[in-house]
Parts: C-alpha cells; structure tokens; sequence
C-alpha cells in the first residue's frame, strides 16, 4: 500500500520549520520568581491600571489578545500563578483599566 509523502514523514520537518517561522518571534517567559498568590489577585480592583496591576503583581504578564472596536480597546493578560499546576490569573482590560478578572488554583 502506497502511503501519500506527507505521511511518510518526508515533508514533516520543512512544514513544521515553516509553520514555526511565519507564526513569529516567541515571546519571553514570565520569571520564575513572579508567580502572584491568591492574596495578590485578591488585592487587584476594578479600574485598576495595566501598569498599576504589573507592578502589584510583580511582572507584566503576557498579552493573550486584544482588539478594538471604535473607541474601546480590549485586552487580556495572563500571569502563572502560585499554587497548584496550571495556577493562572486571565485579566481583561478595557481601555487600559481592569474590567475583569478570573483565576484558576491560585494558593
């Protein structure tokens, strides 16, 4: 039985080069030494600033999305947290000021 090149593995290797190539720079890793705790998390407010909230929790976080429709502007940063594996924290901004927020595991 033939099997198609893709298949076979032959392709595999440049595809995946390409793929990683035209997906862009990787982005920094967030410090091990920022991991913001519950107690942190906890302490952040609505209407809070990006660089208020980077600051309390010790790191700027990563940039997962944003847009803008008009005149607002919408983004959502996430932090690893300390806890239990997988500990997050997702923070929406709206116009530069905290609008929500959600953690997972955080201790």
């Amino acid at each position: 039985m033939r099997r198609p090149l893709l298949a076979s593995g032959l392709l595999m290797g440049p595809l995946l080069g390409l793929l990683l190539a035209a997906s862009g720079p990787a982005t920094a890793a967030q410090p091990a030494s920022c991991r913001p705790s519950l107690a942190e998390y906890r302490a952040l407010k609505r209407g809070d600033s990006l660089t208020a909230v980077a600051a309390r929790l010790g790191c700027p976080g990563r940039r997962r999305f944003g847009f803008k429709i008009g005149e607002r502007r919408r983004s959502v940063y996430v932090w690893q947290g300390a806890g239990r594996f997988g500990a997050n924290i997702d923070l929406t901004f709206e116009n530069g000021r905290l609008s929500d927020k959600s953690q997972l595991g955080l201790r």
